[in-house]
């Protein structure tokens, strides 16, 4: 399947499932950011708003994210309202272990997941 190539700012969503706490939930800079500058910011599914934005702005990279140097900013609450949906997915679906969404590209139209990887166990 051919798809149009996409361009904006890369963003990361993801989750990992932790015997003691339940899904933690994981964000950030995506693409290569992620993996080289670590900065990845994280809270206990299911998440609140308030709880969503305070992990967006305490990435080091939340003036990128914001918008700088002429570059249009990332629609935060767009932003928001995946990594929420997401928490909340995972609460009603203990099978999923891990999730990656890497990158979830941001452009004026929307933010878009490119990549994504699932892993199911069934108990």
């Amino acid at each position: 399947m051919v798809q149009p190539m996409m361009k904006g700012q890369e963003l990361f969503l993801g989750a990992t499932y932790e015997d003691r706490f339940g899904h933690v939930v994981l964000c950030g800079l995506g693409g290569i950011f992620v993996e080289v500058l670590q900065d990845v910011s994280y809270g206990l599914a299911p998440l609140s708003y308030e709880e969503t934005f305070s992990m967006i702005r305490s990435l080091r990279g939340y003036k990128i994210i914001k918008g700088t140097r002429g570059q249009r900013g990332v629609d935060e609450q767009e932003y928001a309202d995946i990594i929420v949906r997401l928490s909340t997915l995972l609460r009603f679906a203990s099978e999923i272990k891990e999730i990656d969404i890497n990158p979830l590209i941001a452009t004026e139209k929307g933010l878009f997941a490119v990549d994504a990887r699932i892993r199911i166990e069934k108990e």
